[in-house]
């Protein structure tokens, strides 16, 4: 008789219990979401407020368009008043429902033309200075964006922007990230030609201040355009972390680390909703690709990125625009006729899946060769 009595009550404790667990969990996402939502705003960035071409054919609601850019604060360009340069300039599109990615990497030392925007002239004329120094002194984001609509016609949804002192302590923070370095990475002092060896090829534990050296250096026949290539494997490494090793809970550390160093249109429920999206997307689905290019001399600026147009088109109508809306070479703000210094370079892309391959079969022939090596020592 006294069977379902027993049952209730062991039903109303199992109630009880997971009441209390979903409580605690609603609590401890309140709890995160209290501690890091407040720090993220648009800070000195500003609204987003990018200038279309209302002639051109938009994607609508088919793909969401990200800009990220890791600003360096270097006290030694005075010209930036303090303000900063868009160190890593990443463009990134995303069609949730095809599962992919799309991003277009920029160099930083792109040749944007004589004029930043509203008469304001350029000073080095690269593209790197015009988020600072640009037009809109209240909203800086929009002087970056609307120049990357010039200049490709790339509209940009959202924004994200991160101190490079504060990217160094994000890594930190994460204890490191384990990254196939695909050659040794070497910096030359300026005044005194020393060398000095950061970083030899192979696979390593990179810390946030290892990281910025590898991913600044610049010290290739190629420049910017070798750069980008390097940061590619950060980029592939970085996510080989976030898929496989890390947790909500660490990322919740992360944020909570970093959120004051990041200006951003995006709220904390839609970065985790962005994170989220990721996770989901193979990386044989993220295409990267490099603007084609290379260094030249143009109106006294020396040793700027000037991009081919023609190259360029086709690879933004490629992969970054549907069949139905390809825009024609002759409507990007690129200028043309200008001559390189050491040739053109023409990147065909990779997914983050082959970069993830390619590392894996360098760490390979690595091994093999230093098995050889101790092998014909030992003989």
């Amino acid at each position: 008789m006294n069977k379902p009595k027993k049952k209730r009550n062991a039903l109303k404790l199992a109630l009880i219990v997971l009441a209390v667990a979903l409580l605690a969990a609603c609590g401890t996402l309140w709890y995160m979401y209290s501690q890091v939502a407040p720090a993220l705003d648009e800070g000195e960035a500003g609204q987003l407020n990018q200038v279309q071409d209302p002639d051109l054919a938009s994607e609508g609601d088919r793909t969401y368009n990200l800009l990220l850019l890791g600003i360096d604060y270097d006290t030694d360009r005075d010209y930036a008043e303090g303000k900063g340069m868009t160190d890593v300039i990443l463009y990134m599109q995303i069609d949730r429902d095809a599962g992919t990615v799309n991003a277009f990497q920029i160099p930083r030392d792109t040749y944007y033309g004589e004029d930043m925007g509203d008469g304001r002239k350029a000073i080095e004329g690269k593209i790197n200075e015009v988020y600072a120094n640009g037009p809109d002194q209240e909203n800086l984001i929009n002087n970056i964006a609307n120049m990357i609509y010039k200049l490709y016609k790339l509209p940009v949804d959202d924004y994200v922007t991160i101190d490079m002192a504060a990217f160094k302590t994000m890594l930190n923070n994460m204890g490191g990230i384990e990254m196939y370095v695909p050659w040794d990475i070497v910096t030359v002092d300026k005044e005194t030609g020393h060398e000095d060896l950061v970083c030899p090829q192979g696979t390593h534990l990179i810390s946030g201040d290892t990281a910025e050296l590898i991913l600044r250096n610049r010290n290739y026949s190629t420049a910017d355009y070798k750069r980008l290539e390097t940061q590619q494997y950060f980029y592939a490494a970085l996510l080989k972390s976030l898929l496989n090793d890390y947790t909500l809970a660490d990322y919740y550390s992360t944020c909570k680390v970093v959120a004051h160093y990041i200006d951003t249109s995006l709220d904390i429920t839609e970065i985790w909703g962005l994170y989220a999206t990721m996770l989901k997307i193979d990386p044989a689905n993220i295409y990267i690709v490099r603007a084609p290019g290379g260094a030249a001399n143009i109106n006294g600026h020396t040793q700027v990125y000037y991009v081919d147009r023609e190259s360029c088109a086709e690879i933004l109508n490629e992969h970054f625009r549907s069949p139905e809306s390809p825009v024609e070479a002759e409507k990007l703000g690129l200028i043309t006729g200008q001559t390189y210094l050491y040739g053109m370079n023409i990147d065909e892309g990779r997914t983050m899946g082959d970069v993830m391959t390619n590392a894996e079969e360098g760490e390979a022939e690595l091994a093999a060769s230093s098995e050889a090596a101790s092998s014909e020592a030992a003989g």
